[in-house]
């Protein structure tokens, strides 16, 4: 592997009419085009997968790279011509993952001397060496987690700081290192966890000089959903800053508390965050400080970091080992082939939720970008089929048979009204009989009656047919019947089952109340102390909530209900909003000591 990472050839050859050329002088002239082209790669595009490189499972012990091309940390092409089909026991660094739950596959440039010839003068005293030098790659898996700090810093990210490592997760915050005062601006805390990893619950809080917080301090509350899937992702927090000019201080000044809860286990601890900000007057003057800071250095870091291509769920039985999942480029080494590694991101994942709506409520739809990542969120909230409610009505007719022979004979009821009143109604008929099998009792058959005609029929009810004509605009019907044989009696009772489908919106509404509790409703807190408040929502699919305080200067809640009481001691009111419906609310009272 090519060891020489000097990026700056100055010097180039100069050629005469009688120079003699030696290997050096043609080993000048191959370094110096080489490296302006790494050079200018490297600045003008960044390193990352260019094209293809997707690694997927073929089965469960083998991996399937697609062909493609990335540029390195060295500006360097690292080309995969076909794609490669490799099992986990074939490929550099296996023998280090035994026992280990995830992995990486990892690319990185390699370049081998091939073609041996025979040597005439070599300066080495070897009669052998090799013609050619052939340009490769190199796949390898390693257990060990990349170095963060470098590599989220080659990315372009500033004021990376490790918050939390365990085997099972790893939390990594990014701060911009200039802000414009009384604008907003983005922290992230990159999340990489392996796949029995429970939902990850973080809150960071701590002092800040330049934050407008309300009480002057930060904090970067976390909630994983239970359905996350993925193993490595970004949670972003918008904070904005304070309207002051010139002030350069660290985010957290006095360190942050962080607590954690990942399932059962909980861990809090206070821990010193590496990360200063300056903060702007002006956008003029943040694009200024911006490039001043736009040097060599800060685009040619990471020299050495390879392209994580994916990474690894194992599992270890019976002596093998076998992949669980594959999670493609889990830090997003992909370049835009439309601008430059400092210019647009590429869209690089489009994800979809969906929020049942009543139906009587309109269709929305939010949409959530995230420029670090590349990741667009699209949450749809679909109404529900429109309901409605029915009115019914229930009754007989007393139709009396006709003398003589009643075989293929009709009889017709007289028009009645069927209770329901105009508009359209649905009618269905029940022929009355004595079910001699149950000792004469009274029984209804709906349909076809020669569906019990047999001898292994339990019963035999008459062969009638029973039909209805409706009148729409009186609200009223008439009943028939076609007797198909003789009937018993001298009469026979239809039993008629009407309804009318309506749409009562009032009533179905007061049927599905949505209604909001909050617990505890009256507490007690100290000063700059803390307290969780629940809130239940009856009624609704959705149980979303937003929280405020209703006085200025009466601290601050968060999108978890967890309330920072203020230094000023008082009695302050928190409201409680239901996201399905805006004029539901709930508060409670919190008395601060």
């Amino acid at each position: 592997m090519s060891g020489n990472t000097d990026f700056f050839p100055v010097v180039r050859n100069r050629y005469f009419y009688g120079k003699l050329l030696t290997v050096r002088d043609f080993e000048v002239e191959q370094n110096y085009m080489r490296k302006k082209s790494q050079l200018l790669s490297r600045l003008s595009l960044g390193a990352g997968v260019v094209c293809g490189l997707g690694v997927s499972a073929s089965d469960d012990s083998t991996l399937l790279i697609e062909s493609g091309m990335a540029l390195d940390y060295q500006g360097r092409m690292v080309v995969v011509e076909e794609p490669l089909l490799r099992k986990l026991q074939m490929i550099e660094g296996q023998e280090t993952l035994q026992g280990q739950e995830s992995a990486y596959l990892c690319l990185s440039y390699d370049e081998t001397d091939v073609e041996p010839v025979n040597a005439v003068g070599a300066d080495t005293g070897a009669s052998r060496q090799c013609n050619m030098t052939s340009e490769g790659c190199r796949l390898f898996l390693t257990a060990q987690p990349p170095e963060f700090r470098g590599l989220l810093e080659a990315a372009g990210r500033d004021n990376v700081s490790v918050l939390y490592a365990s085997k099972e997760l790893t939390l990594v915050l990014c701060a911009p290192e200039a802000v414009c005062a009384g604008e907003e601006f983005t922290v992230e805390v990159l999340v990489v966890k392996n796949e029995r990893t429970p939902p990850v619950h973080f809150k960071l809080e701590g002092e800040s000089a330049f934050v407008d917080s309300g009480d002057g301090r930060i904090r970067l509350a976390f909630q994983e959903s239970p359905e996350e899937k993925r193993r490595v992702y970004t949670a972003s927090f918008q904070l904005k800053a304070r309207q002051l000019g010139g002030v350069d201080s660290p985010l957290f000044p006095s360190g942050g508390e962080i607590d954690l809860e990942l399932g059962s286990h909980s861990y809090k601890n206070y821990i010193e965050v590496d990360s200063r900000c300056h903060l702007c007057g002006s956008q003029e003057e943040l694009e200024e400080r911006r490039q001043r800071t736009d040097n060599l250095e800060r685009h040619l870091r990471g020299r050495d970091i390879p392209i994580y291509l994916a990474k690894l769920e194992l599992i270890h039985s019976a002596g093998s080992m076998f992949l669980a999942s594959v999670t493609n480029l889990p830090f997003r080494q992909r370049l835009s082939r439309e601008g430059s590694a400092a210019g647009r991101q590429e869209l690089q994942a489009v994800t979809t939720s969906v929020r049942s709506l009543e139906y009587w409520q309109k269709p929305d739809v939010k949409s959530v970008y995230q420029p670090s990542t590349g990741a667009l969120h699209f949450d749809f909230g679909i109404p529900a089929p429109e309901q409605y409610d029915y009115a019914v009505s229930h009754g007989t007719v007393d139709l009396t048979m006709p003398g003589g022979l009643r075989v293929n004979s009709r009889v017709f009821s007289d028009e009645i009204a069927h209770g329901l009143g105009p508009g359209a109604v649905d009618v269905r008929l029940s022929v009355e009989f004595a079910d001699q099998s149950a000792g004469g009792e009274t029984a209804l058959y709906f349909g076809n009656s020669e569906v019990f005609k047999g001898k292994t029929a339990p019963t035999t009810p008459p062969w009638v047919e029973a039909a209805a004509l409706v009148y729409p605009e009186r609200g009223t019907m008439r009943i028939g019947l076609w007797l198909h044989d003789m009937v018993d009696g001298n009469r026979v009772t239809v039993h008629y089952f009407a309804q009318k489908p309506e749409r009562d919106t009032s009533r179905i509404l007061a049927q599905r109340q949505v209604s909001l509790t909050v617990t505890p409703e009256f507490a007690h807190v100290s000063r700059r102390g803390t307290l969780r408040l629940q809130a239940e929502v009856v009624g609704s699919e959705d149980k979303g909530v937003q929280w405020r305080v209703n006085e200025e200067g009466g601290g601050s809640i968060d999108r978890n209900g967890v309330y920072q009481a203020p230094e000023m001691p008082g009695t302050y009111e928190i409201v409680a909003v239901a996201s399905a419906d805006e004029n539901v609310r709930a508060s409670a009272f919190v008395i601060v000591e």
